[in-house]
């Protein structure tokens, strides 16, 4: 068995935001090593850069002698340290591709090529262990409790026999009988000579059976130590035993923590525990006379010692009622102020109107449209790129199909000036058909960033602003608006189902491509989960709308905020209009 070396390893979102950060780390063969840290903190993007879910920016890493990422090909793992480990995703109820948990277990033992003699065997030995029933061999996966589910995935790497786990949140949605047994299924993986890498917020039930803790805050890899340096170092973290041992332990009941003992055990067996317990009551006959002030006062100490510190007493607020009245205005301009930065600094979403969005974007794309001549157009192009430049973020995700339209244009392009009878190529006609393209590819990379500019919520208030007098006729604007706003909400989240269920087809079946990118034979086993998943989003989507009153005969909404034009509205669209008669005043040269 090797181990994972992570080499100056550095993962960046798309946007260019750096997700991880890591310096040296080395995570033993054979131990059983956590990772921690507070939501968002970046350990999902550890775990999923270590199981080639994620391309590096920078940085290498390794599973012994054998690099995850082959040199040699760009954007290709090695398989033969993907079918090291396996990997549960955080989500287990989205990973399941099949109508049986049989055909899933199947499934998932499929890139291994697992012997068919003893497969039955091993399937229900596995299903067993992990506190499924036989029974639930013929059930469809998706009808299982979210425990199940969690299990389930457990057990579709368990009958892998990888070297390797790898285990996103496995104690989540589990209750007290599951996580027990999942740190038995731990404990007996450990034993047996494989390793694990646990990503968990549940530090009393596996802190007993790790052996190493890693710290993960602000996408940086802050701290890796022992499982008992780092309870030693994060007292207040430390979990509900270690506090009690350190009570008994200033009790006198048992003998004092080693210094510097790195490597021994958290805590003893029950049965350790209960033995040392009866020979030092035995030695002490007299420890029942002590005064039960003293030993109150020791149980305190130790319970400081592995508490968190008191929170700081609130600030006194009864002088503000006795601030003057110019006090009173001056507090006034200075939250009027602070309103003002907070609008300067609000996302780039919040900043527009969308109703000057769509009517700048409108009346650039007419003006660019109706251009006849390669100098309008050259001039339209400046002006997009200009307008492109603070988005490129927000167009970085559209290059792919920029590039292929590119590649379309020369081709029609191409089609469009190649005369049969006879054989010849219009060398015009060609550049008239391109030119009409590059137009229409123009208007289309200014309006890629478009939704980038807005909400849906803020789109759908900008409709129901505008047209809002027409439902005084019977106009349906309430529900027009509404479904622009869900199309526009559902859209981008097709899009990341369908990501998320590449990434579980790589995670699953091991193919060495680069991630993002599914292989034909992988796409159908896919695809009807991928409809399940989002019939589901749309049937949660529309018990939300119910119970917030939509669509109700009586409901009368209310309005938290209304859109109001600001001075950056007129800038936006000062901007579009001068844009717009330059294009102009070029077609008439």
């Amino acid at each position: 068995m090797a181990d994972w070396l992570l080499d100056q390893v550095v993962v960046k979102s798309g946007e260019g935001h750096t997700l991880l950060q890591t310096d040296k780390v080395t995570i033993r063969a054979g131990g059983i090593t956590l990772i921690t840290g507070p939501n968002g903190a970046g350990k999902t993007t550890l775990l999923e850069a270590m199981a080639g879910l994620r391309l590096l920016t920078e940085g290498r890493i390794w599973l012994g002698e054998a690099p995850l990422w082959l040199p040699e090909k760009r954007n290709r793992l090695n398989r033969e340290v993907l079918l090291g480990f396996g990997i549960a995703m955080q989500h287990s109820d989205a990973q399941w591709f099949h109508g049986t948990v049989r055909e899933e277990l199947s499934y998932s033992a499929k890139p291994y090529r697992k012997a068919e003699k003893d497969w039955d065997m091993r399937m229900e030995a596995t299903l067993l262990h992990t506190g499924l029933s036989l029974d639930m061999l013929e059930r469809d996966p998706w009808s299982l409790s979210g425990g199940e589910q969690k299990r389930l995935s457990i057990a579709c790497l368990l009958v892998c026999e990888p070297e390797w786990l790898l285990l996103d949140e496995p104690a989540a949605g589990l209750d007290a009988e599951g996580i027990s047994r999942l740190a038995g299924l731990l404990a007996a993986h450990k034993a047996a000579g494989g390793g694990a890498v646990v990503i968990t917020h549940d530090l009393d039930a596996l802190l007993p059976v790790a052996d190493t803790v890693i710290a993960v805050d602000g996408g940086t890899v802050c701290e890796a130590a022992s499982a008992a340096d780092w309870a030693a170092a994060h007292p207040a973290a430390a979990p509900q035993a270690l506090r009690a041992l350190a009570q008994l332990r200033a009790a006198g009941l048992l003998p004092p923590q080693p210094e510097g003992a790195s490597g021994v055990p958290l805590w003893p067996a029950p049965r350790e525990l209960a033995a040392a317990l009866a020979g030092r009551l035995a030695q002490r006959p007299a420890a029942a006379l002590a005064p039960p002030a003293r030993g109150a006062r020791a149980a305190a100490g130790a319970e400081g010692a592995y508490a968190a510190p008191p929170a700081a007493a609130p600030r006194a607020t009864r002088g503000m009622a006795a601030l003057p009245a110019a006090a009173a205005h001056s507090a006034e301009g200075a939250r009027a102020a602070v309103r003002g930065v907070a609008r300067a600094r609000a996302p780039i979403a919040e900043r527009f109107d969308p109703r000057t969005l769509v009517a700048s974007l409108l009346l650039f794309s007419t003006a660019l449209l109706t251009g006849n001549g390669w100098l309008t157009t050259a001039a339209g192009a400046a002006a997009v790129l200009a307008a492109l430049v603070p988005l490129r973020a927000a167009v970085k995700p559209w290059l792919g199909v920029i590039r292929a339209y590119v590649l379309l244009v020369l081709i029609m392009g191409l089609i469009a000036g190649i005369h049969f009878m006879p054989l010849s190529f219009d060398m015009d006609r060609a550049l008239s058909s391109v030119h009409q393209m590059v137009k229409l590819l123009l208007v289309m990379m200014l309006g890629m960033p478009f939704m980038s500019l807005m909400t849906p919520f803020r789109l759908q208030r900008a409709i129901e602003q505008t047209f809002g007098r027409l439902a005084w006729y019977g106009f349906p604007v309430t529900p027009i608006a509404l479904t622009v706003t869900l199309m526009f909400r559902f859209i981008p989240l097709l899009s990341r189902e369908w990501g998320r269920f590449t990434l579980i087809a790589h995670a699953r079946g091991k193919h060495g491509g680069k991630p993002g990118s599914m292989p034909l034979k992988q796409i159908a086993p896919a695809f009807i989960p991928y409809l399940r998943s989002i019939l589901r989003m749309a049937e949660q989507l529309a018990d939300a709308l119910e119970a917030r009153g939509i669509g109700h005969p009586n409901a009368r909404p209310t309005q938290g905020f209304k859109l109001a034009f600001t001075r950056q509205d007129g800038y936006l669209f000062a901007a579009s209009a001068i844009a717009s008669i330059i294009l102009v005043l070029f077609e008439q040269l």
